[in-house]
């Protein structure tokens, strides 16, 4: 039994902390680069997988040297990646990330302009038949349905990690037992939107549980029985909040494998988020479960 399957979409992260950071038309110099392998699924996978439980990770990558540095990552983290679909015709897809010094806030340019992502003939619902948590991000829209439509009739928990909104995304929520989404996917969801208004918008087009994160300050819930909102953590040392989110997914992901209520593992996965902008990218920041125990109870 794998305790989370993931399936979405993965690439080589370029990261470059800038001081200081240019505005636009400007030049300015790299004090830290780092290139690893990035995201938002595998990065949750990696995190979940640093807690002792068995992950698998689907995804596309080109044969090249940035699929082989996706794959190399995922599989030192113990994510099983056996089923990676590599097509020689493509090249795998590139984010170039610029991070300011200053603050650790960050801009990103997703390159897929030789990529494809996963068809929906590329996805075997065999692989959700030994599943207790399904994750997915929304970009392979066919593919993504299909696997939640199946996780969903075998009983499998389903979560939607999402920026925003993505095609054929209406017919996803309603198979969504839960959909964790930042505040920029009011953008294209609900526009002008606040946390509580795009949390029930969620709510009433099907999601079981919809959980809306806002930095440091914390995240939003509501299912249909109730709502609230769980106070984030303040930590020093901002490095870079590249994949912060997705590390919150982790920990979210974690606090549900081990069966604790809502509020408790929003808890654990702020922490989480939170403690993972220390160092540059979140998968280098993924915290241990005793520095996560700690900042919960200094707190």
């Amino acid at each position: 039994m794998v305790d989370l399957f993931g399936f979405g979409h993965c690439c080589a992260d370029y990261l470059s902390v800038l001081r200081p950071f240019p505005p636009k038309g400007k030049k300015g110099d790299v004090i830290e680069s780092l290139t690893i392998g990035g995201g938002p699924v595998p990065t949750a996978c990696q995190m979940v997988a640093s807690l002792g439980k068995t992950v698998s990770f689907v995804g596309k990558v080109g044969d090249d040297d940035d699929g082989k540095l996706v794959l190399h990552g995922l599989s030192a983290c113990g994510v099983n990646s056996s089923n990676m679909i590599v097509d020689s015709t493509l090249k795998t897809a590139r984010a170039s990330i610029w991070i300011d010094a200053d603050d650790g806030s960050r801009t990103v340019a997703l390159d897929t302009t030789r990529f494809a992502f996963p068809s929906a003939d590329e996805f075997d619902p065999l692989w959700l038949s030994e599943c207790r948590l399904f994750e997915v991000d929304g970009r392979a829209a066919e593919a993504t349905l299909i696997g939640l439509r199946e996780a969903k009739r075998r009983g499998v928990i389903t979560m939607l990690d999402a920026g925003a909104v993505r095609p054929l995304m209406n017919q996803m929520l309603p198979v969504l037992d839960y959909a964790v989404v930042s505040s920029d996917f009011a953008d294209t969801f609900s526009p002008g939107a606040g946390a509580p208004t795009l949390a029930r918008g969620l709510i009433e087009a099907g999601v079981g549980t919809a959980i809306v994160t806002a930095g440091e300050s914390g995240a939003y819930w509501c299912t249909a029985e109730g709502n609230g909102f769980v106070k984030g953590f303040q930590v020093t040392g901002i490095v870079d909040t590249t994949g912060a989110g997705d590390i919150f997914h982790g920990g979210l992901i974690y606090g549900i494998l081990e069966g604790w209520d809502l509020e408790r593992s929003i808890r654990f996965a702020n922490a989480a988020a939170a403690l993972s902008t220390r160092r540059l990218s979140g998968r280098m920041g993924i915290p241990t479960r005793p520095e996560i125990d700690r900042l919960l109870v200094d707190e």
